[in-house]
C-alpha cells in the first residue's frame, strides 16, 4: 500500500468543500454561533482521513471529541460531554497508539473477527433491535442503535478489526435517519445532517477500500509474520516493494 495521495480523492475533496459551504449556510440561516458548528468542520477532515483508514484520523478525532464535549457542556448536555471527554477521546488516542505499533503505510495491519464473534454480534444486535422497537418505537430504535453501533465501531476500530468499516457506514445511514427525525422538531440540526451525509459517504469509501487493503496485506509475507507475532524485521508492515528493499539492504550489510 502506497502513501496516501489525496489527488486520487478529488471527489471527496470537492465534497468536503461543498459540505463546508452547506454547514456554513445552515448555521447562518438558523443563527447558530460559530463555536457550536466548529467541531463539524473538523469532523469533515476526520471523515476524509477515515476514508483512507489513516492512523492520523484517530488523533484528529480525539482532539475533535474535546471540541464536541465543550459544545455539549455549554448546551447543558452533561452526559454527552462526559462520554466524549472520558470515553471517546481516550479511546481515539489508544487507537492511534495501537495502530502505530502495527503500521502498514499510512494505516495499520487489520485482522478479522472470528465467525463465532460475528454471529454473536449479529444475534445480539437483532435481539436488541426487537426489544427497542417494541418498547419505544422507531425513534428510540434509531437513537439507541446509533449509540450502541458507535461504541461497537470504536472498539472494533481500536483493535483493527476490519469489520469496523462496514459497521461505521451502517451507523452513518442510521445517523442520517436520526437527524431527519430531529430536524422535524428543531431545524437547527440541519448543519449536523449535512456533516453526517459527508461522513457517511467517506465511511462507504472506507468499507470498500478496506477489502482491497486486507487483500494486499494477506499477500505480503511481512504482514503475515506480524499477525502471528513474529519477531521484528526490516520492512515489517511495509508494502511489498519497500519490504524487499529493506531485506536486501540487510543482506548487503551482513556480507560486509
Amino acid at each position: 500500500m502506497k502513501t496516501v495521495r489525496f489527488k486520487k480523492d478529488a471527489p471527496l475533496l470537492a465534497g468536503l468543500a461543498a459540505t463546508a459551504v452547506g454547514i456554513t449556510a445552515a448555521a447562518l440561516i438558523f443563527r447558530q454561533p460559530f463555536w457550536q458548528v466548529l467541531p463539524l468542520y473538523a469532523a469533515l477532515f476526520v471523515a476524509l482521513l477515515q476514508s483512507r483508514m489513516m492512523r492520523a484520523a484517530s488523533l484528529v478525532a480525539g482532539a475533535n471529541s474535546v471540541l464536541f464535549a465543550i459544545v455539549n457542556y455549554t448546551l447543558r448536555l452533561y452526559a454527552n460531554a462526559a462520554y466524549l471527554l472520558f470515553f471517546s477521546c481516550p479511546l481515539q488516542i489508544v487507537t492511534f497508539i495501537l495502530w502505530s505499533r502495527r503500521p502498514w503505510g499510512d494505516t495499520t495491519l487489520f485482522r478479522r473477527l472470528k465467525r463465532s464473534w460475528r454471529i454473536a454480534l449479529a444475534a445480539s444486535s437483532a435481539a436488541l433491535a426487537l426489544i427497542l422497537v417494541r418498547s419505544g418505537g422507531a425513534f428510540a430504535l434509531l437513537d439507541s442503535s446509533t449509540t450502541l453501533l458507535g461504541i461497537t465501531v470504536t472498539l472494533l476500530t481500536m483493535f483493527a478489526f476490519r469489520e469496523y468499516a462496514p459497521l461505521m457506514a451502517l451507523q452513518g445511514f442510521l445517523s442520517i435517519a436520526l437527524y431527519v427525525f430531529l430536524i422535524i422538531k428543531d431545524p437547527r440540526y440541519t448543519s449536523y445532517l449535512v456533516s453526517q451525509i459527508y461522513s457517511t459517504v467517506c465511511a462507504v469509501f472506507a468499507a470498500v477500500r478496506i477489502g482491497r487493503v486486507c487483500e494486499e496485506q494477506s499477500r505480503a509475507p511481512s504482514a503475515r509474520t506480524a499477525r502471528r507475532g513474529g519477531r521484528d524485521e526490516p520492512g515489517r508492515g511495509l508494502p511489498k516493494s519497500e519490504s524487499r528493499l529493506a531485506k536486501t539492504d540487510r543482506k548487503v550489510r551482513t556480507k560486509r
